[in-house]
């Protein structure tokens, strides 16, 4: 198998004339002029031009107060895990190595998809199977795949793993089907009752402990259009929904907590809604954490809102899915190059600094929708493409188990997230900075002795290199003692920082415009 890495990138001022030829793109015969570059196994590239001389110096100082602490990074298994266990065991154990390996991205979260069963769902594999047999028992042999990757995130030490459902099983649901209706009040506790006994089916016979169950996702609509799974649940069943679900866990799952409600909007849902079922002392004793998602891609005025809402409830709050950018809100559009890797990394920066988030999560790990036949057009997925979709972070052929098109394609995303989820692990706390000018900006947390910096260089294209001094707010007495870096840009991936020194309570280094440069410094 190959897994094929995205080195040579588009910079911005070529997406002009991208748009422009898109209409010829869309014609499958014109896409991909270029055959597929050379395959390694490894996930990790270097650049092999040394950085001039940067004769321009900008200052970060790090506070000494911290704030939000981190539970993890990850993505969801959703819809992805069938098509890839099709695939085979090699394939399969090279996803687990992508994804959950300290080779690949390091995931310290995973979500793992409780199907609906999909009935009504028109898209084959956006229809995940359920767990609820004919009987009202559970049978865990229905979804072998997506409790496989489930798994794997275990045996490979991911700590947060988090149950999630678009949509309860078909009997529970006003319509009878796996999208366009709604959860009645008079089906909730039945539907809570069948997650606590996913719950504890799969601790009893696989001995995996889910920490966390999201019992609705975006529950303002109903995916009427039956494209995928979703339900509708309105305030007072959220709240309900909620207070039966941490009852049941309470008696039977103690493990598990509730978090809720994955709201797909900020300003329109969230800030409006949140305390309408939330602010209730039997929600808030069973509810752990606020779950939301931000497709109106808010302002940092909009998520500062959020943050101070969240702040009455006293408690956390993780952003539980986003992707589908394509520069300018939610469309169709592949885009593996860095122009869509810096608009990830500024996000996360968003959710941690303003949502003041303790989690963070991209919607779905791998996605077939790149826009073209990457088996009958070789060279498509380095291309950005109006008809695929930003939704993943590693793509795939979803016709691979039949043509036998095995490889996995990566993009610039999925190396910018390594370096947030490589460096900020569960447990480190986020600390602020100041003294950032002129498109530089820095994201920086704490655990124990060492300190993990993620630092943007969002200017444009053809900048001079700008040397980049991080100051630490050290006790008296200790110092820096050692610093690693890698650096994701338009021409590498996780590559060694450049021109990489410390002295004192500090460390610098060089960096390139539009970058992601990743540090960990330890404190002796």
């Amino acid at each position: 198998m190959k897994v094929v890495k995205l080195a040579g990138m588009w910079p911005k001022r070529a997406i002009a004339a991208v748009v422009i030829f898109a209409l010829a793109l869309a014609m499958a015969q014109f896409f991909g002029t270029r055959s597929s570059p050379s395959a390694s196994r490894s996930t990790t590239t270097t650049s092999t031009t040394p950085l001039s001389i940067a004769r321009i110096t900008r200052t970060v100082d790090v506070l000494a107060k911290g704030g939000n602490t981190i539970a993890g990074i990850g993505a969801s298994g959703a819809w992805w895990s069938s098509p890839i266990y099709q695939m085979g065991p090699f394939v399969r154990n090279e996803v687990g190595q992508l994804l959950f390996s300290t080779s690949g991205l390091h995931l310290s979260q995973f979500r793992f998809n409780i199907g609906g069963g999909g009935v009504g769902v028109t898209t084959p594999w956006k229809a995940p199977p359920s767990f609820l047999a004919a009987n009202g028992a559970i049978n865990l042999a229905a979804d072998p795949a997506g409790l496989y990757f489930l798994e794997r995130a275990n045996s490979y030490g991911v700590k947060s793993l988090v149950g999630f459902a678009n949509s309860a099983p078909s009997r529970f649901v006003s319509n009878h089907k796996s999208c366009g209706g709604y959860l009645p009040a008079n089906q909730v506790t039945g539907y809570a009752n069948f997650l606590t006994n996913v719950i504890v089916a799969i601790h009893q016979r696989l001995g995996i402990k889910l920490g966390y169950i999201s019992p609705m996702n975006e529950p303002a609509g109903s995916q009427r259009s039956c494209r995928q799974e979703g339900m509708k649940v309105g305030l007072a069943q959220r709240a309900e929904l909620v207070i039966a679900l941490g009852k049941d866990l309470a008696k039977r799952a103690p493990w598990c907590k509730v978090i809720a409600d994955e709201s797909s909007t900020i300003s329109t849902q969230m800030n409006k809604e949140l305390l309408k079922w939330a602010d209730n002392p039997q929600v808030l004793k069973y509810l752990a954490v606020v779950a939301h998602h931000g497709y109106d891609f808010p302002s940092n005025t909009t998520f500062s809102k959020f943050a101070a809402l969240v702040a009455k409830l006293h408690k956390p709050s993780w952003s539980t899915e986003i992707c589908c950018n394509n520069g300018a809100g939610f469309a169709y559009q592949y885009d593996p190059t860095m122009d869509s890797g810096m608009w990830l990394a500024n996000y996360i920066y968003q959710q941690f600094v303003y949502a003041k988030d303790s989690a963070f999560d991209w919607w779905t790990a791998l996605s077939p929708d790149l826009g073209c036949d990457p088996k009958n057009t070789p060279g498509c997925f380095e291309q950005i493409n109006p008809l695929g979709r930003n939704d993943g972070l590693i793509y795939y052929d979803l016709s691979g188990a039949q043509n036998k098109d095995l490889r996995l394609y990566t993009t610039k995303r999925y190396f910018v997230m390594g370096n947030f989820s490589k460096v900020f692990r569960p447990g480190y706390v986020i600390h602020l900075t100041s003294g950032y000018q002129n498109g530089i900006r820095a994201l920086t947390a704490k655990y124990k002795n060492h300190w993990a910096v993620v630092i943007l260089d969002n200017r444009s294209f053809d900048h001079r290199p700008v040397r980049v001094v991080v100051s630490l707010p050290l006790k008296k007495g200790t110092k820096v003692s050692s610093v690693s870096g890698f650096v994701t840009s338009d021409s590498s991936s996780w590559a060694a920082a450049d021109r990489l020194s410390y002295k004192s309570n500090t460390f610098s280094t060089v960096v390139t415009d539009q970058s992601v440069s990743s540090f960990v410094a330890k404190v002796s």
